[in-house]
């Protein structure tokens, strides 16, 4: 009978350090047993209610993907305008913003001109504390890391601040490093073939999100162009190596039909800012999830599924794990 000797001993400890230097951070955080995500792909969308963005004739890939994957019947945003919605995403809080004035560490800024600036911490302090990675990609921004407020004056502007969260996070803005993760679009496609990052949050530009300018402001051919952009993008990301059975991709809009009067979030109910949120897994059955969620909620997703704490109003809030945990069949 061999006996396990003092070699035999530093030899396991050798194995031990060599898986462990080979694990992911995702994988790592996962050794409690619960889920965990590799990757999350957040897509927002812009001013369309339910029934709206779902739409058989104007958005058919939108309601195929709400057909054959996860489903939320009764997600809403939290306020009105957009901006504070962006925020609430990352933030987990509105802040108190309820307009959609520009970062106070925009370009251009008049000496008059209204800003925001938020001091405390987001999502990104987080999965960086953790080892893990995040990225911006916004169609029709100039370049990585403009702080820029729209890409043309407004009302004919494409790519729009209010529609970039990371941009009003002293955190962010005032680092170097983070703000070359505010990407162009096109980056999109070389980080998908090569290491793409754990969370990745995309904004299409103002002809292709719903929302509009002065240069396209049909509705039709907005939901259209929206449903057009959705099916080429979540093809690219499921077509790539970064698409595992422990990735999701989440579309969702910011809130419903806008106001024109900027509102309180207290003061809105479910049913004027119930927008469609659809979870795209690589397994499961079609699923659906009729309790009331909402921003806050998706926080809550993603930090439980990085095994992250909690920031602010997630912290209470349900989560839509079902729709992203779903058994394969």
């Amino acid at each position: 009978m061999r006996h396990f000797s003092f070699r035999d001993a530093l030899f396991c400890v050798a194995l031990s350090l060599a898986a462990a230097a080979f694990q992911t951070p995702a994988a790592a955080a996962g050794a409690g047993g619960a889920k965990v995500f590799d990757h999350v792909y957040l897509i927002v969308l812009e001013n369309h209610d339910f029934d709206d963005a779902l739409d058989r004739e104007l958005s058919p890939f939108l309601v195929e993907l709400s057909r054959g994957q996860g489903l939320a019947t009764h997600y809403s945003g939290v306020t009105h305008p957009s901006l504070p919605n962006y925020l609430a995403m990352i933030g987990g809080d509105a802040f108190g913003v309820r307009d959609d004035a520009p970062s106070c560490f925009a370009t251009g800024l008049s000496a008059l001109q209204s800003c925001h600036h938020i001091e405390g911490d987001s999502l990104v302090d987080q999965l960086e504390a953790a080892g893990l990675t995040f990225a911006l990609y916004a169609e029709t921004l100039p370049a990585a890391g403009d702080l820029t407020q729209a890409s043309e004056p407004a009302p004919a502007a494409l790519y729009a601040q209010k529609h970039n969260p990371f941009a009003y996070f002293d955190r962010i803005a005032k680092n170097p490093a983070r703000l070359e993760k505010l990407k162009p679009l096109e980056a999109l496609t070389a980080d998908l073939s090569g290491n793409a990052p754990n969370f990745a949050f995309i904004v299409p530009n103002q002809c292709h999100d719903g929302h509009g300018s002065l240069i396209c402001k049909d509705p039709a051919r907005l939901a259209r162009d929206f449903d057009d952009f959705l099916k080429r993008t979540i093809g690219a990301i499921r077509a790539s190596r970064n698409w595992t059975r422990d990735s999701a991709i989440v579309v969702t809009f910011d809130e419903g039909e806008s106001r024109d009067t900027p509102r309180s979030p207290s003061s809105h109910t479910e049913d004027d800012n119930r927008v469609a949120t659809i979870v795209v897994t690589d397994c499961g059955s079609p699923a659906v999830d009729d309790a009331p969620l909402n921003h806050y909620s998706l926080l809550a997703t993603i930090e439980d599924g990085f095994h992250l704490p909690r920031l602010r109003k997630a912290s209470g809030a349900p989560t839509l794990m079902n729709l992203f945990d779903r058994p394969c069949r």
